[in-house]
């Protein structure tokens, strides 16, 4: 099964081969500013897995790749390096994201004291950075 997404203008447009894993919930400072919303949720795809359409405009930021629809700015994915095995996908950029549920929120510590968490998902303030 194939799974369609893209940008608001239509102008960048992708297909996933598999469903996307290790879907989540993001509310650190970087995924608010990035995407102008309180929290981001995403969702891990294999590179290989990954076909798109149109430019991108990639953001090198913190160690880690954004990348954006160069024709209108919508935040699309999200990668550790540019050879990363796999990339998060912005699961509301899907033509359906319903199925796409959270199974964790992560970064906490930077939440907005607004945004009601669901208590039914495991939540954690950050995420450990790997070990050097």
């Amino acid at each position: 099964m194939e799974y369609t997404g893209g940008c608001l203008c239509g102008g960048t447009r992708y297909v996933l081969k598999t469903a996307p894993f290790a879907l989540g919930d993001c509310h650190c400072i970087d995924c608010r500013r990035s995407a102008g919303a309180p929290y981001v949720t995403w969702g891990s795809v294999l590179r290989k897995d990954l076909r798109i359409k149109g430019q991108l405009r990639r953001v090198p930021y913190a160690g880690r790749i954004r990348s954006f629809a160069a024709c209108c700015g919508t935040h699309l994915f999200f990668e550790d390096t540019e050879n990363s095995e796999a990339i998060d996908v912005t699961i509301a950029s899907l033509d359906d994201p319903a199925p796409f549920a959270p199974a964790k929120a992560i970064f906490l510590e930077d939440k907005l004291p607004r945004v009601a968490l669901n208590e039914a998902i495991p939540s954690f303030p950050k995420i450990p950075q790997p070990s050097k």
